[in-house]
């Protein structure tokens, strides 16, 4: 039962001890997943965009960034509204890929009331603009009107483009 050299542990205590030491550290590295992962997505979806911004349009973000504006009418978002047809217009599951901001205040509410927001603009993925642009044309210093906007989250698309949206059964 004692060892028989002092100094020496035995066999199964040093098993145990070992084991000890991976069920510890096993532990930790368990415990930091998951307050890592509870804290991640709070970072993450920590926005800089004010509460109080509004949603500007696409033009307004045009005086600006003049090569994107040409670059975003080419492509389908610039024009997609227009493949809305009849009561599409009005269905929430269509219009909330076809424009900008609806759901959200300050966002499209119809074609009447905010013609401005068709489509999917910039604001779709960016959030609404107007600190954007009211920094901007205050503040010389582009570090200062870059914090206004958000980086496109890299699942931002999903929403829209999802692989579970049947597109068919809305062509007539």
């Amino acid at each position: 039962m004692f060892p028989a050299v002092v100094g020496t542990v035995p066999y199964y205590r040093r098993y145990a001890m070992q084991r000890r030491k991976w069920v510890v550290l096993s532990f930790l590295v368990a415990a930091s997943f998951v307050i890592g992962g509870a804290l991640i997505p709070s970072a993450i979806g920590v926005s800089s965009i004010p509460k109080d911004a509004k949603y500007v349009g696409t033009k307004a973000c045009r005086k600006c960034h003049t090569k994107e504006y040409k670059v975003w009418a080419k492509t389908k978002h610039g024009t997609n509204f227009e493949e809305l047809k009849g009561d599409q217009r009005k269905d929430p599951k269509c219009v909330k890929c076809h424009t900008t901001g609806y759901g959200k205040p300050g966002g499209f509410t119809s074609e009447a009331d905010t013609p401005e927001l068709k489509n999917t603009g910039c604001e779709a993925c960016h959030g609404p603009g107007s600190a954007h642009a009211k920094a901007a044309k205050d503040a010389p210093d582009e570090g200062k009107w870059e914090m206004f906007t958000d980086k496109t989250p890299q699942n931002a698309c999903v929403a829209c483009h999802n692989p579970h949206i049947n597109h068919d059964k809305y062509k007539k």
